[in-house]
């Protein structure tokens, strides 16, 4: 554990260190709901009964700033006095923490640091001399022993949001305690391995390496914090495409996907991108036509210097019209510690593709774009894509054609192997006519070329975002599931109120390549 004594704050920060302030600004403070309920709160910090991965999480201290925020809305003494109460526990206990993960210490590790800097140095500058000294001393000394702490681990170069994260909050850390003697030497290495993760953890499309929306706009987040105190990183290229990368994969609705290990994301001051486009470097096609709004998954699994983020699906689709998901998947658990984050959220069956029965998913997958055109550009009416995986012992094909003028899909797929197809909407599965549709509207009807040769139905958790309050509350999503073998022609058609007539020769765009 990294100890810092009074004598080593005083030295890095002058004799008037209570009174020293830094000069740059500090971000506008977190919602204070909840505040009050911290009051008076008992808390284990070493109880391991948070869970293995949330242990680690309750140790950014995250949790604890509503009492910042409501001391900056009322200046109240109370919420100051139980921040000091809590974090003087914390630092008291930081030393005996232990946690489940091998070789990573609950404290000590790079997204710990990151965040408990954020929420400290935002702490110190709201509440001020609102906490005595020794609470102010302790939480100088988190500041210091983190980003000497960080200064030292990312010593060089590693992909990954963990790093990225890091050194950005480093160089604002660097940047707002600039009176420090370490500060230019911190601003230096931050400096460097920010430039290195803008040239090789964010892809030329703009998508951050790992390919989630939330981890990427989690790196994103901390680069605006970069930005603020080091205005040149707002003009990189990569800084900007990393926005537009979120525009392009962003519904009507205002949210974007929660793709592989995601939460729903509602970026701020983005505007959807117009059009339909293909991320190549990242690995998603985006078919777009007012309303509707369809991502295909073709990108790699990618690792992790822990446990990886990607998903055991390719070829999979997520399906949004009218502000509402229309066909949607499992996307990221509410925790790693979720029971069913490795057989529901992870596997192969919470996304809308195929699942072949006995066969486990290969993670070199080999996942490829064979074609994409938009209608938009064409002229034709339609946007295609096709494209490969190798996921499972058969090579799996499949074309997705979107009618952009009349809004319907015609998805074909081909696989030497027996198969369920599946897709998965926001209530339950009824028979209707040819095929079947969601009980309730808006939804989808979706009819298969040919009879399968059995029809499956499920259900499992998945986020359901809220357009009109920005929230993303967990339900249910219903899976269909048509079992056969060779491969599959089916057309989704969606409904905003009544199930449509299905359009004559909607079969012509079966084989479109």
């Amino acid at each position: 554990m990294r100890h810092i004594s009074d004598e080593d704050l005083f030295a890095a920060l002058g004799s008037d260190s209570r009174a020293w302030r830094w000069r740059a600004p500090v971000p506008a403070g977190l919602p204070s709901d909840g505040a009050d309920a911290l009051h008076g709160a008992e808390v284990d910090f070493l109880d391991k009964g948070h869970g293995r991965s949330r242990l680690y999480g309750f140790h950014y201290l995250r949790w604890m700033t509503p009492l910042v925020a409501a001391y900056a809305e009322t200046g109240d003494p109370r919420h100051a006095a139980e921040w000091e109460r809590l974090f003087r526990q914390w630092y008291a206990g930081r030393d005996l923490v232990e946690g489940d993960w091998p070789g990573l210490d609950v404290v000590w590790y790079s997204l710990g640091v990151c965040a408990r800097t954020m929420y400290v140095t935002q702490a110190l500058a709201v509440l001020g001399e609102a906490v005595g000294e020794e609470c102010w001393k302790e939480m100088m000394k988190t500041v210091l022993g983190g980003a000497r702490w960080a200064a030292e681990e990312h010593d060089e170069f590693r992909h990954g949001n963990w790093q990225f994260a890091t050194v950005c909050e480093l160089l604002h850390a660097a940047r707002v305690f600039a009176d420090l003697p370490e500060a230019a030497q911190w601003a230096e290495i931050a400096t460097a391995r920010i430039m290195e993760h803008l040239e090789r953890d964010v892809r030329a499309d703009g998508g951050h390496h790992e390919r989630s929306p939330g981890y990427h706009g989690m790196c994103l987040d901390a680069l605006r914090r970069a930005a603020a105190v080091e205005p040149g990183l707002a003009t990189h290229p990569r800084y900007l495409a990393m926005h537009d990368w979120l525009a392009a994969l962003m519904t009507s609705g205002g949210w974007v996907p929660h793709l592989q290990d995601s939460g729903i994301v509602w970026p701020s001051g983005i505007e959807p991108a117009k059009g339909s486009t293909n991320l190549e470097a990242s690995g998603y096609a985006v078919f777009r036509s007012g309303t509707f709004h369809t991502v295909i998954n073709y990108g790699p699994y990618v690792g992790h210097e822990l446990e990886p983020h990607s998903h055991h699906a390719a070829l999979d689709f997520v399906i949004a019209g009218w502000g509402v998901p229309l066909a949607w998947e499992g996307g990221g658990p509410p925790s790693y510690d979720d029971p069913g984050y490795y057989d529901w959220y992870q596997a192969t069956r919470a996304h809308n593709t195929l699942l072949v029965p006995g066969e486990e998913y290969t993670e070199d997958r080999r996942a490829a774009c064979d074609l994409f055109s938009s209608g938009h550009e064409t002229g034709d009416g339609v946007d295609v894509f096709a494209g490969h995986h190798h996921g499972y012992s058969a090579r799996h094909d499949r074309t997705v054609v979107f009618v952009r003028d009349e809004g319907y899909w015609v998805v074909t797929d081909r696989i030497e192997a027996e198969a369920i197809w599946q897709v998965h909407g926001l209530s339950p599965w009824v028979r209707h006519g040819a095929g079947y549709r969601t009980e309730r509207a808006p939804g989808l009807l979706v009819v298969p070329l040919e009879e399968p040769d059995e029809v499956l139905f499920g259900n499992g958790p998945a986020r359901i975002p809220d357009p009109a309050t920005r929230t993303a509350e967990y339900g249910e999503i219903h899976s269909l599931g048509l079992r056969g073998r060779g491969g599959f022609t089916v057309g989704i058609f969606p409904f905003l109120d009544e199930p449509p007539t299905i359009p004559d020769g909607w079969t012509v765009h079966a084989d479109r390549r």
